[in-house]
């Protein structure tokens, strides 16, 4: 794809997503990446760990992980301390205590639920106990990735599965719908986010991060230097977190279009999350089964 000179906007005042965000990306973006303070943590028994996210009331990393692939119900989720500790390996696995997790990619933290993206369903489990709360059934998806629930309980979950790819979209009664029809504009998406305005961004495999309204409309496209992007992390101050798995790195992208590269040499970046109390990096790598930690600056 043809890269164009990114337009930097005025800034004469606060910019948010549903303006700043929309100009081309520049072709070589600023670093404050080093690999020397790039902390990660492996051999902790974790297995295929494609999400992490901060549980911002308990102080704590939630951690999803594949488990050994397949139909059977292997997958769990882990409870990380911010030093990196393992607290509890399977506080939620698939086939005991009436949990089912086969293949848990993408997870939210929302109203004292975690809201798991996994295989053919969406399902829920008490943040603090991780008994089931319930599930949605998702007809036709093909691979449930990411998922990111709003506060009044909406799950946006992007299905990266088969040839094209669309956003599944879960009412907060669990009705069930397409944010936009299969298509090939879509490019089989994996992270999701949802901004502070209500801007849905999602990214494919190419370099675009696409950004569309509640209804599902295009509403603009931001270029990054490379692309496959798994997770984004919409910020408080308008940026977002994205993690490029062909760039082997994490970029920040500011409320004004400016691109920041915050961690390379990570081989596969997953799901990412952030730890908004030590403005903390947390990057999953599925294919090592470990966590990096970034602490920025």
């Amino acid at each position: 794809m043809t890269r164009i000179r990114l337009t930097l906007l005025a800034a004469a005042a606060s910019f948010s997503l549903t303006g700043a965000l929309s100009g081309a990306a520049i072709a070589q973006p600023a670093s404050t990446a080093d690999v020397a303070k790039q902390r990660t943590f492996a051999n902790l028994g974790l297995l295929g760990s494609e999400c992490i996210r901060y549980d911002a009331a308990n102080d704590r990393y939630i951690i999803s992980n594949l488990g050994e692939r397949g139909p059977q119900t292997t997958g769990f989720i882990s409870i990380m301390s911010p030093d990196g500790a393992i607290q509890n390996l399977k506080f939620i696995e698939g086939g005991q205590k009436g949990a089912t997790l086969i293949d848990p990619l993408g997870i939210s933290i929302q109203n004292g639920i975690i809201w798991v993206a996994d295989s053919t369903h969406m399902r829920k489990f008490d943040l603090m106990t991780g008994a089931p709360r319930g599930e949605v059934a998702l007809p036709g998806a093909g691979r449930p990735n990411d998922i990111f629930v709003t506060a009044d309980n909406t799950a946006y979950i992007s299905d990266s599965g088969g040839t094209v790819g669309t956003i599944i979209k879960v009412s907060p009664s669990g009705e069930v719908s397409l944010l936009q029809p299969r298509d090939d504009v879509m490019e089989r998406p994996n992270g999701i986010a949802v901004a502070a305005d209500g801007t849905v961004v999602h990214g494919g495999r190419g370099v675009n991060l696409s950004f569309r309204d509640s209804s599902g409309r295009l509403l603009r496209e931001k270029t990054l230097p490379t692309g496959q992007f798994d997770g984004i992390i919409p910020l408080a101050d308008g940026g977002l977190l994205v993690a490029s798995q062909l760039g082997r790195n994490v970029y920040r992208v500011s409320s004004t279009g400016e691109i920041t590269e915050l961690a390379k040499e990570i081989p596969v970046p997953a799901a990412i999350g952030y730890d908004s109390k030590r403005n903390r990096l947390l990057i999953p790598q599925i294919a090592l089964s470990s966590v990096t930690m970034v602490d920025l600056p």
